[in-house]
C-alpha cells in the first residue's frame, strides 16, 4: 500500500475538542468565586487549556511525520529508479562493447579483403579482355560470312534485276513502236473521217434544197377532193454505214475517235444498194405533187448522228469535291503536329476540337489556342500514328468540316464557317 493511498489524521476533532476543554476552563473560572487563589480550579483550568493545546498540536505532528516519510519514500523510489537506469545503461555498455568488438573484427576482415582487391581486379581485367578478345573474333567472322552472302545475293538480285530492265526497255520500245504506227493509221482513218462527213454535209444540204422546192410546189397547186392520205417515202439506207452508236463523252481525244473509226471502217463490207419503194398514187384525180428522187447513197459513206445536248449542270454544284478542296497537310518545321482553324466566331465564344490522338477524346473537346483575330491552333508533340479529329464551336456545334485526318509531323489549316 503507498502512502499516497492511506488516509490523513483530521483536524476538526483535535480543534472541537481544544474548543471544549477551552469552554470548561472558561467555565470554572467564571462559576468559582476565587479561581486562582484556590489550588483545584487553577489546577483544572490549567489542565483544560494544557491539554487543549497539546490535542491541538497532535494533528499537526502526525501530519508532519507523514509528509516527512512521504518525501523520505519518494527520495527511496527515485534511488531505485536510478539504480535501476545505471543497471540499464550498464548493460547497454556491456552489449556495445560487444558490438564495438564485432565491427572491429569485421573491419579487420574488409581490410584484409581490400589489401587482396587489386590483385582481384587485375586477374578480373584480364580474363574480361580475353573473353572481349574471343568474342571480337567470332563477331569480325560472323559479319565477313554475312557480307560475303549479301555480296553474293546482291549480285545475284542485281543481274536479274538488269535483265528485267533490258527485258522490259525492249518491251517498252516495242510498244513505243506500234503505239507510233496505230498514231499515224488513226492520222489517216481521221482525213478520210473528215472528207467523207464533208460530202455527207454536202448531200444532206443538197437534199434539204429538195425538199423545200418540194414544199413550195405542194403549197402552189390546189387542193385535191376526196384524196387519200399520202404514204411517205421508204427511208433511205445508205451502205457501209455503221451501227448507231451511243454519244461519245464531250472530253474523249481525238486519238480514241480515230481508233474506234479505224476498227469500224474497215470492217463494213459493201451492199447494194437498195432502190427506194415509189409512193403509191391518190385516187384523186388532181395530179399528186411530185416528189424529189432521193439521192443514191455512194459506198463507204457515214452517217453522222447528232449528239443529244447533256443538261447543264447546276448552278450550286460543287467544282471541286470537298476531299480535294482541303488544303493538302505540309510537314511542319519543328516536327510536331499542328492544326489552325480560320474562323470568325465573335467575342465570348471558342473553338474546341474531340477526336482520337493524344489529349483528345469523343465525349469532351479540349480548346484551341487563341493565335489572332480569327485564327485557333491546336499543337501536340507526343503523336505517334493519325490523328482524328472535328471542330466544334463551344463544344456544342460541329464545324461542316467533317472528320480531319493530321498525319504525325505535319501542319494544316482550315476554314471553317458556322
Amino acid at each position: 500500500m503507498k502512502f499516497e493511498d492511506v488516509p490523513r489524521l483530521p483536524k476538526l476533532p483535535f480543534i472541537l475538542g481544544d474548543i471544549a476543554l477551552l469552554l470548561l476552563a472558561t467555565l470554572v473560572a467564571n462559576r468559582h468565586p476565587h479561581p486562582f487563589s484556590q489550588t483545584l480550579p487553577l489546577l483544572i483550568i490549567t489542565g483544560c487549556v494544557f491539554v487543549g493545546c497539546v490535542a491541538t498540536m497532535i494533528p499537526f505532528l502526525v501530519n508532519y511525520v507523514r509528509d516527512q516519510e512521504e518525501i523520505a519514500a519518494s527520495l527511496r523510489r527515485e534511488l531505485s529508479e536510478q539504480f535501476k537506469r545505471l543497471m540499464t545503461a550498464s548493460e547497454h555498455l556491456q552489449h556495445a562493447t560487444a558490438q564495438l568488438k564485432t565491427v572491429e573484427e569485421i573491419a579487420t576482415k574488409n581490410l584484409q579483403a581490400a589489401e587482396k582487391l587489386p590483385y582481384r581486379l587485375q586477374e578480373k581485367m584480364a580474363e574480361f579482355n580475353q573473353q572481349l578478345a574471343e568474342t571480337e573474333n567470332e563477331e569480325k567472322e560472323a559479319l565477313e560470312q554475312e557480307l560475303a552472302m549479301l555480296r553474293s545475293t546482291e549480285s545475284e538480285r542485281l543481274a536479274t534485276m538488269a535483265d528485267k530492265i533490258a527485258g522490259t526497255t525492249a518491251e517498252w520500245t516495242k510498244l513505243e513502236t506500234d503505239a507510233r504506227k496505230q498514231l499515224a493509221a488513226a492520222a489517216q482513218v481521221e482525213q478520210k473521217l473528215a472528207g467523207a462527213l464533208a460530202a455527207i454535209d454536202a448531200k444532206f444540204t443538197a437534199l434539204g434544197l429538195a425538199v423545200q422546192a418540194a414544199d413550195r410546189k405542194s403549197a402552189a397547186s390546189p387542193p385535191a377532193a376526196k384524196s387519200k392520205p399520202e404514204v411517205e417515202p421508204a427511208p433511205v439506207v445508205l451502205p457501209d454505214a455503221p451501227a448507231p452508236a451511243s454519244a461519245a463523252p464531250v472530253g474523249e481525244s481525238a486519238s480514241s475517235t480515230a481508233a474506234v473509226a479505224k476498227a469500224d471502217v474497215p470492217a463494213a463490207t459493201p451492199k447494194p444498194p437498195r432502190k427506194p419503194r415509189a409512193p403509191k398514187k391518190p385516187k384523186a384525180e388532181a395530179p399528186a405533187p411530185e416528189t424529189p428522187a432521193p439521192a443514191e447513197p455512194v459506198a463507204g459513206d457515214l452517217i453522222a448522228e447528232p449528239v443529244t445536248d447533256e443538261p447543264p449542270a447546276p448552278e450550286n454544284f460543287p467544282q471541286v469535291p470537298p476531299e480535294e478542296g482541303r488544303p493538302t497537310p505540309a510537314p511542319s518545321a519543328d516536327g510536331l503536329t499542328r492544326l489552325t482553324v480560320v474562323s470568325y466566331i465573335g467575342i465570348g465564344n471558342k473553338l474546341y476540337l474531340r477526336g482520337e490522338g493524344p489529349g483528345l477524346s469523343w465525349d469532351k473537346g479540349v480548346p484551341l489556342q487563341f493565335v489572332s483575330i480569327g485564327r485557333w491552333r491546336w499543337e501536340t508533340g507526343d503523336a505517334d500514328a493519325a490523328v482524328t479529329c472535328k471542330v466544334y464551336k463551344n463544344d456544342k456545334i460541329e464545324a461542316p468540316l467533317g472528320t480531319l485526318t493530321l498525319a504525325p509531323g505535319t501542319e494544316q489549316e482550315v476554314t471553317a464557317a458556322f
